[in-house]
């Protein structure tokens, strides 16, 4: 079972990579990115706003990842297996964020790789 303690260094860790992505900050390049990926239907499948994820930064999603984890689902948490849920949930959650969040990095930098990746997935197929 997950702790408290693993959930926390986790998060860390994960928190840790997003600091590390060579992000882009040009909020032209930053828009032209999100308009390009909205134009072929691009989904990421994360939860909550796709338009906020699309448009923020690094800093930005620290703090969305801050938020999440503050987050309360259950005003009353009554088993240490509900408890784990709430943190795999919220883990899982986390995780898929950074995961897209480097592939969309990738994007607003023009790798074309990246840019192949999305072609195939939403353009060719």
């Amino acid at each position: 079972m997950l702790s408290q303690q693993e959930f926390n260094e986790k998060v860390a860790r994960l928190k840790e990579e997003i600091k590390r992505i060579t992000d882009v900050d040009d909020p032209a390049v930053i828009e032209e990115t999100a308009t390009r990926l909205k134009g072929c239907n691009y989904a990421p499948p994360i939860l909550g706003d796709r338009d906020f994820f699309l448009n923020c930064t690094a800093k930005e999603l620290l703090g969305e990842i801050d938020r999440i984890i503050a987050s309360s689902d259950s005003a009353a948490i009554s088993s240490d297996e509900e408890e784990y849920q709430r943190l795999q949930i919220k883990l899982q959650h986390v995780s898929v964020l950074v995961f897209y969040f480097k592939e969309l990095a990738d994007l607003r930098r023009g790798l074309p790789e990246a840019w192949d990746e999305i072609d195939e997935l939403y353009i060719f197929d």
